[in-house]
């Protein structure tokens, strides 16, 4: 018996041993749950803050600085992966708006494990000269960039199918940007008051370019519509003043309201026969342009196309 119960005694005592070393070596770990705040440091210096979305996964969503007054200015390069007391978190998504106003980023380049971008994370970072953005990204949200005063460089990845509403809008020294070969669709006001882009060399595949889109950018002189363009919204090239001919392609059936209006260097058009609306007003003020008269076959015309 007192064999016995030594025995049992020993086992008690080496299982609570046991349980005393296990404790010691995750001493270091920390159990996470949803809606914790973590705070780490990214590639470029800063101290970004992340909550957990999902405990059982290890993933969080960026929701800016720490100290969004107090952050070390300079390049932002945000990381697709975190560690943090441990634990290795995926970062699948930043919040809206998370660096709006955040005048001291210079450069942005974001990881290209990151698909999920909030509208106006950007917005009003007007120290902000060049963006490298995620390769799997499909879409560039609302007002991403938009008043973003020395934004020169924009790679937009292969892939982004959408240019979200006022995307790029009011960026006045935007002048490179590419249009990626998947694009289809440009939203309102994406690149309205770009003032120094010159060059849209739109792709194949590009299906719609919703109003505003390239309203006010004075310096648009060289200008390239796919054969896929269907439809050209209200005011889409307004006050395009370098645009000095305009080839509308086969297949276009919509042209908007007050489309090229504005368009004062503007001297030749190009009228497709597939074309079903033109709308009014649409090249008034083009005070250069030699053509005057539409295609008889259209059955819908606005009033006053030409004045």
């Amino acid at each position: 018996m007192k064999t016995s119960s030594l025995s049992f005694s020993t086992f008690l005592l080496l299982a609570l041993f046991s349980l005393i070393l296990s404790s010691c070596r995750h001493s270091d770990t920390e159990e996470f749950f949803y809606g914790d705040t973590i705070r780490a440091d990214c590639p470029s210096g800063q101290t970004l803050k992340y909550v957990v979305t999902n405990a059982n996964t290890n993933t969080v969503k960026l929701f800016g600085f720490n100290d969004k007054h107090h952050y070390q200015p300079g390049p932002l390069v945000i990381p697709g992966r975190i560690s943090y007391h441990g634990h290795t978190f995926s970062v699948e998504s930043i919040f809206k708006k998370a660096f709006k106003h955040c005048e001291g980023i210079t450069e942005v380049t974001i990881d290209d494990r990151i698909s999920d971008i909030g509208r106006g994370v950007f917005k009003r970072c007007t120290g902000i000269t060049r963006a490298h953005l995620p390769a799997s990204l499909t879409h560039i949200p609302t007002s991403l960039f938009a008043h973003c005063d020395n934004l020169v460089h924009v790679n937009i990845p292969t892939g982004v199918t959408v240019i979200g509403d006022g995307a790029f809008r009011r960026c006045p020294n935007l002048t490179d940007v590419n249009f990626p070969d998947s694009l289809r669709l440009i939203q309102y006001e994406a690149f309205y008051g770009c003032s120094s882009l010159q060059v849209a060399m739109l792709p194949e595949g590009l299906d719609t370019i919703r109003q505003r889109a390239f309203g006010n950018c004075h310096s648009l002189s060289s200008l390239r519509l796919p054969s896929t363009l269907r439809f050209i919204g209200d005011n889409a090239f307004m006050e395009c003043r370098a645009l000095t001919d305009i080839t509308l392609p086969d297949g276009l059936t919509y042209l908007g309201d007050a489309a090229f209006s504005g368009c004062s260097s503007l001297q030749s058009v190009r009228f497709p026969a597939s074309l079903r609306h033109v709308g009014s007003w649409c090249f008034w003020s083009c005070d250069q342009l030699s053509t005057t008269q539409l295609p008889a076959s259209i059955p819908e015309v606005g009033d006053h196309v030409f004045n």
